[in-house]
């Protein structure tokens, strides 16, 4: 059942790229020989009007030929006013683009619908507090709910970090339900200077505060140090070590600083409470400050939140700036790879693909078609590349057409094909060997 996930998730998205290019070759009277899901010998054909509709044995992409595609390509008259390669480039350009842009379209349609329906959100409960920050001093507690910022009610932590975030440090005013009580706390954000992602450093507004994560067990990775030593999910971690977690977050400070050594984790399951001996395992770790090595036993969270559900309007709305910062940050991400500010060790395969497809399934829809909508940006972006064979490439030569009023010759098309298709072969071939050393070693993406 696992291998229909991952198959599923590249059927839809290479249907989605190509339905792009096959409908609007049709809308613009440009006539379609052959759809097809994959490459390769046919599995199961069909010919409907004057197109032939193939799923072929290899689901690593497909095509759409169309007439008059091929340099070079013998046409009767009659026949060239609906050849591909006849139509004005503006034509040819809306073609080619389409592709790539209903990946993205299909990204915004994926989480409208997700939005619509309702995500999980965590609540606006403050969990571990940083020492000397502003909560701190302004006497916020471990549990306290926010209820309102600056007299907005709020929802979810999402609602309180973001409030905070866009008042550029300005004092604020937060509303807390503690027990019975409620209480108004005012503060003012501290400037905070932390890497990102791609290891750039960035400034932010914050407060001191995470979101309330308990430290019970949500998930159990099979044959990982907890496994092992009987830990279930539904347990509570009440200490580690001696010392109290009150939190997940205090938990895992203990446990990270702690490979290789022997931690005592009193646990609650139930009215039962009990100790076990668990020696967390050394992995190494990229994180914005570098590699680390970190000791993990293999657990996770058990998750707390509600599903919160938005209106048609603010859908949609979340749902196209969901997608523009997913496809920003992939460009971002293909910036520093090529400055080697971004590993070469993070680039994924089918091998990956097939993997976390499977992976995020097994975490329920949500997760699913989440991971969907990242992976179907991912495809539109990539599309896009100036590199010959990729629609990007096609672009690329359209735009130099328009410059200068007449193709490029056959032969220099050839040789950029003939570039393009080394530089994907490479590609390719490097990002297999990362996800076969990924398979062999164990090791986990940087």
């Amino acid at each position: 059942m696992t291998i229909l996930y991952p198959l599923l998730l590249l059927g839809v998205l290479i249907f989605v790229h190509e339905f792009g290019h096959f409908i609007f070759a049709k809308l613009l009277g440009v006539k379609v020989l052959k759809f097809s899901l994959g490459f390769g010998p046919t599995l199961v054909g069909k010919q409907r009007g004057e197109t032939e509709y193939v799923i072929s044995a290899v689901p690593l992409g497909g095509y759409v030929k169309m007439l008059g595609e091929e340099p070079g390509e013998e046409l009767p008259e009659e026949e060239k006013q609906r050849a591909f390669n006849f139509q004005p480039v503006w034509k040819r350009f809306a073609i080619v683009f389409a592709g790539p842009v209903f990946n993205l379209l299909f990204a915004c349609l994926v989480f409208y619908l997700l939005l619509l329906t309702g995500v999980p959100a965590l609540y606006p409960d403050i969990g571990k507090i940083a020492a000397d920050s502003p909560a701190q001093k302004a006497g916020l507690m471990t549990g306290d709910r926010v209820t309102a910022l600056d007299g907005h009610p709020v929802q979810s932590w999402d609602d309180v970090s973001g409030g905070i975030e866009g008042k550029d440090g300005a004092p604020l005013s937060l509303t807390i339900r503690r027990g019975d009580r409620t209480i108004e706390i005012r503060l003012k954000p501290e400037e905070r200077t932390e890497s990102n992602l791609f290891g750039e450093k960035k400034k932010y507004w914050e407060v001191g505060i995470s979101p309330l994560v308990l430290p019970v067990v949500g998930e159990v990775v099979k044959g990982e140090p907890a496994d092992k030593a009987g830990l279930k999910k539904g347990d509570r971690i009440l200490a580690v070590g001696g010392v109290a977690v009150p939190t997940w977050e205090d938990m895992t400070e203990i446990v990270h600083k702690s490979a290789g050594t022997p931690l005592v984790f009193r646990v609650g399951r139930g009215s039962e409470v009990f100790e076990r001996t668990i020696t967390p395992e050394e992995q190494k770790m990229m994180t914005p400050q570098g590699e680390k090595k970190l000791g993990l036993v293999g657990i996770g969270p058990l998750e707390r939140h509600f599903t919160k559900r938005f209106g048609p309007v603010e859908s949609a709305v979340l749902g196209f700036k969901r997608t523009w910062e997913i496809s920003a940050l992939t460009v971002e991400f293909i910036v520093k790879l090529i400055q080697h500010i971004v590993p070469a060790e993070t680039i994924g395969g089918p091998i990956l693909i097939f993997q976390m497809a499977g992976k995020q399934a097994a975490r329920g829809a949500m997760n699913y078609f989440t991971f969907m909508a990242v992976i179907s940006i991912n495809l539109g972006v990539l599309n896009i590349l100036p590199i010959p064979l990729l629609d990007g490439g096609h672009l690329m030569f359209l735009g130099i057409e328009c410059v200068r009023r007449k193709p490029l010759s056959e032969r220099v098309l050839s040789m950029a094909q003939r570039v393009g298709l080394v530089l994907l072969i490479t590609l390719m071939v490097f990002a297999l060997y990362n996800d076969v050393l990924r398979l062999v070693t164990g090791r986990m993406l940087p």
